[in-house]
């Protein structure tokens, strides 16, 4: 305890270590647990927002916990419906083609 006292930087430096680690669990644990409201548009299916939004889990599993998140007992969503998304990241597709600007054949 007189080690501690007579080098207070050791008592510093344990503190800001344990703010910085009990900051950065919170952080990261309030985040995986948000879910997302979307609104469902015409033409829109789960696969589709599967694409969209869904995570480096496959499609089906995606799917299955979309339905179990919003009590869905079939895959058939409508328009108009809100859904709620896990984790509510929208996964960005870069588009890397040329398009050339003028009359299209």
């Amino acid at each position: 305890m007189k080690l501690l006292q007579k080098n207070y930087f050791i008592t510093l430096f344990i503190g800001l270590s344990l703010s910085f680690i009990m900051t950065f669990v919170i952080f990261n644990s309030q985040s995986e647990s948000e879910n997302y409201p979307i609104t469902i548009e015409r033409g829109d299916s789960l696969w589709k927002l599967a694409d969209k939004f869904g995570s480096e889990k496959s499609k089906e599993a995606w799917i299955n916990e979309v339905m179990a998140l919003n009590n869905l007992h079939t895959a058939h969503i409508k328009a108009g419906d809100t859904l709620f998304i896990p984790n509510g990241s929208e996964r960005i597709h870069h588009d890397y083609s040329t398009e050339l600007a003028g009359v299209s054949r």
